[in-house]
């Protein structure tokens, strides 16, 4: 037998070998680089799909949103035509992009009122959306205004009437809560003698409701509170202690500390009331964007039973600008203020009917537009003529409290050559915006007066009038 060669191919070769191997890893990695390849297009897919289901979602629960909070939304009457004055009523555009005002009104719906429904709290907000402030100025319910078709009453009376007599007032069709929104706006109007562009109404079973669904607030009580006839809902009384410090209020602790009256003054009454919202705010600003719209189906139901406002909350642009404007809206940027007998004189009394200097009312408005920078200085204004010209203080002193400036009354000193204003505290704000309105320079604010000088102030800022004064300085007159 002759013997076979074994085939060439049959015989493996190192290079064969390697070759082969090169081959099985080469098929390796392509396989790894598959499944990877793989992998990503899964992940980009799920995360393509888990965007559109969570845009989905967002989309449906905006659209339920909205169609939710349009049953809260009421037509302003002041904006429609009056039948007695056979016009309508002019009322500026308003945007949020720019300054707006909107006047919380805190209702008692207690069902056997004689009233209907009273008008319990009072607080006009103020809000700059473009520096991202806002301002908060309550009004006492004894505080005697004139009231549109009612006369001189106290401005409690301004809601109630006009919930009993809103189609007689703003013609067919409109409902109580309007009619009552609308007519306190108006005397609002004219006590503060600036517009009120949004009414918000809502009554304290909602603001409990409200309280409890955002999980309670945590408010710093300075001192404690004994208030031993607090009202109940049947026209009772009980005794409530809310006892001083730190404490997270649940919505029934929270309305009894913003509403108790006979333990302290109604003045103390609106710090209590300013200082509920904001910590409400706080709360609601605490919890972020994603935890606000897991909350929105309970504070939609809470608001449909409670609130009523001319806010156009059902307009898409109008809602993503308030919620903007919360996650700005610091604290430290709120300014509080309140018509109290320390910023404002009193004309008269009666009983507790109080008569507040107008004069006075419109210098707190002042503060209250001009930003938490002045408004939280609170400094008073002296002026002082050195420049001898009879009366001119007294006449530079009228035109800065229409200014806005709280002043005091105004003194003479012997005649000086050059005006200058004297800062006696820390009250940057209110100086430089005296300076700039009275033209002078920075080089003439002083922290005390000349030593030849001998004063007897009673303002926290001095003003100074020397030969030099121009009547320019004041108003450009």
């Amino acid at each position: 037998m002759s013997r076979q060669r074994p085939s060439r191919s049959s015989v493996p070769s190192p290079h064969a070998a390697g070759t082969a191997r090169e081959r099985i890893e080469r098929r390796r990695a392509q396989k790894a680089a598959l499944q990877r390849r793989t992998r990503r297009r899964l992940v980009a897919v799920g995360a393509l799909g888990l965007l559109l289901l969570v845009g989905g979602l967002i989309f449906v629960l905006i659209g339920w949103a909205r169609s939710s909070l349009q049953a809260i939304e009421q037509v302003d009457p002041r904006r429609t035509v009056v039948p007695a004055a056979g016009s309508a009523v002019e009322q500026r555009e308003v945007t949020l992009q720019e300054p707006f005002t909107v006047l919380l009104v805190g209702l008692d719906r207690r069902s056997d009122l004689l009233e209907g429904v009273r008008g319990d709290t009072l607080i006009l907000v103020y809000v700059n959306p473009a520096e991202a402030w806002a301002g908060m100025l309550s009004i006492p319910r004894d505080s005697v205004v004139d009231i549109p078709n009612l006369g001189r009453q106290k401005i409690n009376a301004a809601y109630s009437y006009g919930f009993s007599n809103a189609a007689a007032l703003y013609g067919e069709g409109t409902t109580p809560e309007a009619g009552g929104g609308a007519l306190i706006a108006e005397t609002v109007e004219g006590l503060l003698g600036l517009p009120v562009d949004y009414v918000a109404q809502i009554d304290f079973r909602g603001f409990e409701r409200v309280v409890d669904t955002v999980g309670g607030i945590t408010v710093d009580v300075p001192r404690p509170l004994l208030d031993a006839s607090y009202p109940t809902e049947d026209y009772g009384y009980e005794r409530i202690y809310i006892p001083a410090g730190l404490q997270v209020m649940d919505g029934a602790t929270a309305l009894r500390y913003a509403r108790s009256r006979h333990s302290s003054s109604d003045f103390d009454r609106s710090q209590r009331q300013q200082q509920v919202l904001r910590a409400l705010l706080a709360e609601v600003r605490a919890r972020g964007l994603l935890d606000q719209a897991a909350l929105l189906p309970g504070l939609v139901e809470d608001l449909q039973q409670s609130v009523n406002t001319t806010l156009p909350l059902s307009d898409p642009t109008v809602l993503r600008d308030l919620v903007d404007l919360a996650q700005q809206l610091d604290a430290g940027r709120i300014v509080q203020l309140s018509i109290n007998p320390n910023d404002v004189g009193i004309d008269f009394e009666d009983g507790s009917d109080i008569y507040w200097n107008q004069a006075d009312v419109r210098s707190l408005v002042v503060r209250l537009t001009a930003g938490p920078e002045l408004a939280n200085e609170a400094a008073t204004v002296q002026i002082f003529n050195g420049a001898a010209v009879p009366g001119l203080a007294g006449q530079v002193t009228t035109q800065l409290a229409a200014a806005g400036f709280t002043t005091r009354e105004p003194d003479t000193i012997a005649p000086i050559a050059q005006s200058l204003l004297i800062d006696y505290g820390n009250h940057p704000a209110t100086a430089r915006r005296m300076a700039d309105w009275l033209g002078i320079p920075p080089d003439r604010i002083l922290t005390a007066p000349p030593p030849n000088l001998s004063l007897n102030p009673s303002g926290d800022i001095l003003l100074l009038l020397g030969s030099d004064y121009q009547p320019r300085w004041a108003g450009n007159e």
